[in-house]
C-alpha cells in the first residue's frame, strides 16, 4: 500500500531518491495512482531530471489532473526549465509558466500562485507587467491564523512583491520581518533568498542587501597539532580568541577534523556557541587516534572523545587504517571543505576557512599551510588565527607516495530499460544511442584517461573533478538530445551517471594485460548509481564539494538524499549534478 505520509516525511528529510523509489514503484503497481505520480515527477525534478520529470508529467496524466499539487507542480517544473533556458526557450518557458500560475491562483486563490505569476513575468521581459501583478499581491488580505513557516512564507512572498514593484527599502524590511517569524527556518529562508537573487539578477540590482538575511556562516576549521606541554598555546587567551573569530564572523555550522590542539579547540568553542560540529575523520577512529591524537598527551584523548560524543555528523574520508600514505589527510580536508561549502550552498550563505596557523610552510601533501593553499584558490574568505610555536619534530617517514595511487574522478553510466529492449533493438541502440555517447566523449576538451564499456555500461576516470563533471554533462545533453521515437526505442529509456572523487589504485590487469583502476573508491561510485534517477546525475559529496568549491558558479550540486546501502555497504549521501542557472 502505497503511503503519502511516509513519501512526504522522505522529502522533508531530503531523501528524495529514496521517496522517488517508492512512488515510483506504487505507479508501476496501479497506474492511475495519480498521488503516487505526483511525488514520483516532484522528486524527478528535485533530483535535477527536468526534462525527465516533464515527460513523465505528461505521460502519466499528470497535465490532465485538475488539483492544486498537480497544477502547482506543473508550473513549477515549466519555471525551473525558463529559469535554466536562455532566449527564445527561456521566454518560451516562462510564458508558458505563467500561464500555468494564472491557473492555479484563479483556482484555488492564495499567494503562491500569485507572486509566481508575477516573478515569471519579470522573466519574461515584462517589467511593469510584474510590477502590477505585484501590487495586486500587496492588495490582498494577509491569511489569518498562520504560524511558523506558513507566516514566513507568506511574510517572504510580500517581500518578493515589494522587489518587484521597485521598493527595496519596503522588500528589506518585510524580509526582515518574515525571518523574525521563523527565526531558525534555515532552509525555507534560503528557498527565499535564492528566488530573491534570481529577481536581482534579472534586474541588475546588488545582492548586498541580502547579506544581513542570511543564515550563520559555514566554516572550515583547521589547526597545528600542539602538545599540552606548550600550555601558553593551549590556553584560555588562544581560546578567547576563537572564541570572538566565531562571533565576529557568525559561525553557525564547523567541519574539520579533530586531531589534537588547534582541531579540537575550534571543536569546543563551537559547541560552546551553539554551532554545529560536523567531524570529517581521515581514517578509522582508532587509527587516527593513535597517531594524531594519544601522542600529545592523555588530556587531548578526553577532549577528542567529548567532542566527538556532541558532534551533530561525523563522516570518514576512509574507513581503513593509516598505512603511512600522508595523502589521505589532504584528502580528508579537502572533503571537509567541501562539505562547508555544499552546507553553505544549501542555506545560501557564506562558507569560509578558519586557521590556526604559526606562519610555516610544512613539509609533505597535508597540514594547516597545504589546507590554506587549496582554500585560497576557490577565492572565498578565510581568518587566520597567528600562534607562535617551537617548530615540531619531523614525523617518522610513512611508506611515501606510491605512482600507482592517484586521486582521480569517476563516473558509472548506464541506460535504464536497456534490459527490457527486444532482440531486434539492440543494433538500433548501439549505433544509435550509444555511438551518440561515443560521439560525445570524443568531443571532450579533457578525455577520461581510462575508458571502460560492457553493453549499456560505462566506466569514465579523469584526473580532475571538473573534467568529469564536464563529460557527465554532456553525455546528459547528448542522450536528451536523442528522439527515442523516431529511433523505435521506448521513450523510457533513461541515461543515469554517477560519480566519485577519492584515492584509487592504477593498476595492470593481470589478465588482460590493461591497465585498470580499482579500489574501494571505485566501488562508492559503482554503488551510487542504481539509485540515480534516471535523466539525471547525481554524485557523492567528496566529488560534488570539490566541484561547489571551485567550479560553484557554473555547477549546481543539491543534496537529494542517501544511497540505499546494498550489500552490506553504508548509505552514503549524494547530490545532483546540473548547470548553474
Amino acid at each position: 500500500m502505497f503511503d503519502p505520509e511516509h513519501v512526504v516525511a522522505l522529502i522533508r528529510r531530503g531523501e528524495v531518491l529514496a521517496a522517488y523509489d517508492i512512488a515510483h514503484a506504487a505507479v508501476e503497481t496501479r497506474h492511475d495512482d495519480k498521488q503516487a505520480a505526483y511525488f514520483a515527477v516532484l522528486c524527478l525534478a528535485r533530483a535535477g531530471a527536468l526534462d525527465f520529470a516533464r515527460s513523465e508529467y505528461v505521460r502519466l496524466g499528470l497535465d490532465r489532473t485538475e488539483n492544486h499539487e498537480a497544477i502547482a507542480l506543473g508550473a513549477r517544473l515549466l519555471k525551473d526549465v525558463a529559469l535554466s533556458a536562455r532566449g527564445r526557450r527561456r521566454l518560451a518557458f516562462a510564458r508558458a509558466s505563467i500561464r500555468q500560475y494564472e491557473k492555479l491562483f484563479g483556482a484555488y486563490g492564495g499567494v503562491y500562485g500569485a507572486i509566481n505569476a508575477a516573478t515569471m513575468t519579470l522573466v519574461a521581459g515584462d517589467a511593469s507587467g510584474a510590477a502590477a501583478r505585484a501590487r495586486a499581491v500587496l492588495a490582498m488580505s494577509p491569511a489569518n491564523g498562520l504560524t511558523g513557516e506558513g507566516a514566513y512564507y507568506e511574510a517572504a512572498s510580500r517581500a518578493e512583491a515589494h522587489f518587484l514593484t521597485g521598493d527595496l527599502h519596503a522588500a528589506r524590511d518585510a524580509m526582515t520581518d518574515a525571518v523574525s517569524l521563523a527565526p531558525t527556518a534555515y532552509a525555507a529562508h534560503a528557498s527565499t533568498l535564492r528566488q530573491l537573487e534570481v529577481l536581482c539578477r534579472e534586474t541588475r540590482v546588488d545582492v548586498a542587501w541580502l547579506e544581513p538575511l542570511r543564515p550563520p556562516a559555514c566554516a572550515h576549521f583547521t589547526g597545528h597539532i600542539l602538545d599540552t606541554s606548550g600550555a601558553a598555546l593551549c590556553g584560555s587567551a588562544l581560546r578567547q580568541r576563537v572564541d570572538a573569530l566565531l562571533v565576529s564572523e557568525r559561525v553557525g555550522f564547523g567541519y574539520g577534523s579533530l586531531a589534537a590542539g588547534g582541531d579540537i579547540i575550534f571543536a569546543e568553542a563551537l559547541l560552546a556557541s551553539g554551532a554545529e560540529l560536523h567531524v570529517v575523520l581521515p581514517v578509522e577512529q582508532s587509527s587516527f587516534v593513535r597517531v594524531s591524537v594519544a601522542p600529545y598527551g592523555d588530556a587531548w584523548i578526553d577532549r577528542f572523545e567529548r567532542c566527538l560524543s556532541r558532534a551533530t555528523s561525523l563522516r570518514y574520508a576512509s574507513s581503513d587504517p593509516f598505512l603511512g600514505d600522508e595523502q589521505v589527510f589532504a584528502y580528508s580536508s579537502q572533503f571537509a571543505m567541501g562539505c562547508a561549502v555544499l552546507r553553505a550552498a544549501t542555506l545560501s550563505t557564506k562558507a569560509m576557512q578558519l586557521a590556526i596557523w604559526d606562519g610555516h610552510a610544512g613539509a609533505g601533501p597535508a597540514g594547516v599551510h597545504a589546507d590554506l593553499n587549496y582554500w585560497s584558490q576557490s577565492g572565498r574568505q578565510r581568518a587566520v588565527i597567528e600562534i607562535e610555536r617551537p617548530l615540531p619534530a619531523p614525523r617518522p617517514p610513512g611508506a611515501g607516495a606510491d605512482p600507482r595511487r592517484g586521486m582521480k574522478a569517476m563516473l558509472f553510466a548506464d541506460v535504464q530499460g536497456f534490459g527490457a529492449l527486444r532482440d531486434d533493438q539492440i543494433p538500433v541502440f548501439v549505433d544509435a544511442v550509444m555511438a551518440r555517447l561515443a560521439s560525445a566523449i570524443e568531443s571532450l576538451s579533457a578525455r577520461p584517461i581510462h575508458l571502460e564499456t560492457w553493453g549499456d555500461g560505462l566506466f569514465l576516470v579523469f584526473d580532475a573533478p571538473i573534467d568529469a563533471a564536464r563529460a557527465a554533462l554532456a553525455l546528459m545533453e547528448a542522450h536528451r538530445a536523442l528522439d527515442l521515437r523516431a529511433l523505435g526505442l521506448p521513450r523510457s529509456l533513461g541515461l543515469r551517471i554517477a560519480g566519485h572523487y577519492g584515492p584509487v589504485h592504477l593498476r595492470t590487469n593481470p589478465m588482460t594485460k590493461a591497465p585498470a583502476v580499482m579500489g574501494a573508491h571505485v566501488v562508492v561510485a559503482a554503488r551510487i548509481e542504481p539509485d540515480v534517477a534516471p535523466g539525471s546525475i547525481c554524485v557523492s559529496e567528496a566529488l560534488a564539494g570539490a566541484l561547489a568549491t571551485f567550479h560553484g558558479d557554473t555547477l549546481r550540486c543539491g543534496y537529494v538524499g542517501r544511497t540505499q546501502g546494498r550489500k552490506g555497504f553504508p548509505a552514503t549521501p549524494i547530490f545532483s549534478l546540473t548547470r548553474a542557472i
